[in-house]
């Protein structure tokens, strides 16, 4: 697993994973990134079917970092996921890996927070009110649960802690290990202000990184998108139908938020979903 910076910005260094597969022919590359509100989180948490995806499918398979809020605000964190997707078309990169890339199959995935910016680089969403050029899309997007929109009530009400004391309240089957990112984490759902730590005194609204009515705008589009659940995605979905774009929207039921991180799930159905575009490209 070889790892490189693609970026630097005063003085901190971005990096990315890769994995290729085996044998010597060209290969398209699926990049990811990482959930966490963007508060937290490291592209060396890539769940199981993500680290067999290159022998299982035939995928260069990309983990990415970025710089986290609230230290980095939106517009950075943009402009690092689009410095990550030129570099991986770039000569610096056919070199790294010995000329084994087929750099113009680029798809973008990403688990909630990481789905959202899967989505904004997708779009171009967010990226004129960052100050940035949108980059050139991708071939594709797989947004897994994906945040798609911050001034969603999930983000604006507080929660608090007695819910999580009551023994009838919703059960869960996973939780992150403890951090004191993780506590800024349950702090920021405690207050609501998710906000504030990923927008703050930016001069960026919020809403200029909501994806529905971006599409809806009929200003962006989307590129072949494949979303899993999440009711949020609803909104972006019936946004994507209304514009005539091509969304696939898999509900799968009776799942917690993350529920990939469990080995069970190996996430066929996308993985088949990219073969088809990739074979249609």
């Amino acid at each position: 697993m070889p790892s490189v910076v693609y970026a630097e910005h005063d003085g901190v260094e971005i990096g990315l994973d890769y994995y290729l597969p085996p044998g010597n022919g060209k290969c398209p590359i699926l990049l990811w990134f990482h959930g966490g509100g963007l508060l937290m989180g490291s592209r060396k948490a890539a769940w199981s079917h993500l680290r067999n995806a290159p022998e299982k499918h035939g995928l260069c398979m990309v983990t990415a970092d970025y710089r986290l809020a609230p230290q980095t605000r939106m517009p950075g964190i943009m402009r690092d996921i689009s410095a990550c997707l030129a570099y991986l078309r770039s000569s610096a990169f056919a070199s790294e890996t010995g000329g084994r890339v087929d750099q113009s199959r680029v798809i973008v995935s990403g688990g909630s927070a990481g789905g959202w910016l899967a989505l904004l680089l997708g779009s171009g969403v967010g990226f004129e009110a960052s100050g940035l050029a949108a980059p050139e899309p991708p071939l594709g997007v797989c947004a897994i649960y994906p945040i798609t929109d911050i001034t969603a009530p999930f983000w604006t009400t507080p929660q608090h802690l007695a819910e999580y004391l009551d023994p009838n309240a919703q059960e869960t089957s996973w939780c992150p290990p403890d951090s004191l990112r993780m506590q800024l984490y349950s702090y920021m759902l405690q207050e609501a202000i998710e906000q504030d730590l990923v927008i703050g005194d930016c001069g960026v609204p919020a809403s200029a990184y909501s994806i529905a009515p971006g599409i809806a705008s009929s200003k962006f589009k989307l590129p072949p998108t494949y979303i899993v659940h999440g009711t949020q995605s609803e909104d972006v979905v019936r946004a994507a139908d209304g514009a005539g774009l091509d969304v696939t929207f898999d509900v799968l039921t009776g799942i917690d938020h993350l529920y990939d991180k469990d080995p069970k799930y190996e996430m066929d159905n996308m993985y088949r979903w990219i073969w088809k575009l990739l074979q249609r490209a």
